[in-house]
């Protein structure tokens, strides 16, 4: 008897028609974190321990002119953040973009930094970029 045969005649599973089984069930609409976590864990490999403190400084360096109302400034390191990828400062470098973006009624730039930052490692970075979102509507 062929494996083929086999596999028809299994007692296990029940046959079921199509259009009977039930739909799983969907997620909510506002919940892009489950949605993009294989794109965040692609965004955020490891770091080597030079690079992380070059991220590091690069985001004191943001939040300094951030403060100062530097948005140009703020902006560039916060990009240079970003692109180092390091998971402890990236995720905040993200929502930090998008909130610049914003101040600069750049929504679709701001949005397109609140979802990456929504689909993030850090839980808290990913609720306020989720909230964010909500409110951009």
């Amino acid at each position: 008897m062929s494996s083929d045969q086999d596999s028809e005649d299994d007692p296990d599973e029940p046959f079921i028609p199509l259009g009977s089984e039930e739909l799983p069930a969907e997620p909510p609409a506002d919940d892009t974190r489950g949605a993009h976590t294989a794109i965040a864990r692609s965004l955020y490999p490891n770091i080597p321990r030079v690079l992380r403190k070059e991220a590091r400084s690069f985001f004191d360096g943001a939040m300094y002119a951030y403060t100062e109302g530097d948005l140009p400034g703020a902006r560039l390191s916060f990009l240079a953040v970003a692109a180092i990828g390091d998971p402890d400062t990236a995720p905040a470098a993200l929502v930090f973009l998008g909130v610049i973006a914003f101040r600069r009624r750049d929504a679709i730039e701001a949005r397109m930094w609140f979802t990456r930052a929504a689909s993030g490692p850090d839980d808290h970075w990913a609720l306020v970029a989720a909230q964010e979102l909500r409110r951009l509507g």
